[in-house]
């Protein structure tokens, strides 16, 4: 999945654009740590009783050029993506979800479109 400046996750109906005029210091602010490759990454659990390596996570990758963005809805190990909205557990999910982008809206790094 390449870097886009829109992103709609698979099943929300909010679509959220990347802010052009992001700055570093504000991902590190908000608890993006910079990987091997130089993007940032974020990832937060959206089922804390589980813990991070168990639970199903948010995912939100920010290229090194501060250019696009990713959201994802991943499984516990990473390598799938899950459509929260149709989780027998959902509300729970979207509710955390919707928090944790929130965030980011506040925080401009996100807007909602």
């Amino acid at each position: 999945m390449a870097f886009e400046t829109t992103v709609k996750v698979p099943g929300d109906d909010v679509v959220y654009q990347f802010n052009p005029q992001l700055k570093q210091y504000a991902l590190g602010d908000t608890g993006f740590v910079k990987n091997n490759a130089g993007s940032y990454v974020m990832n937060r659990s959206l089922e804390p009783e589980k813990g991070l390596d168990n639970a199903i996570k948010l995912k939100v990758v920010v290229n090194k050029q501060l250019t696009g963005i990713k959201i994802k809805t991943i499984n516990p190990s990473g390598n799938a993506t899950i459509n929260i909205f149709k989780h027998e557990h959902h509300e729970d999910l979207v509710s955390l979800y919707r928090f944790y982008l929130n965030e980011l809206v506040t925080r401009e790094i996100i807007k909602k479109v």
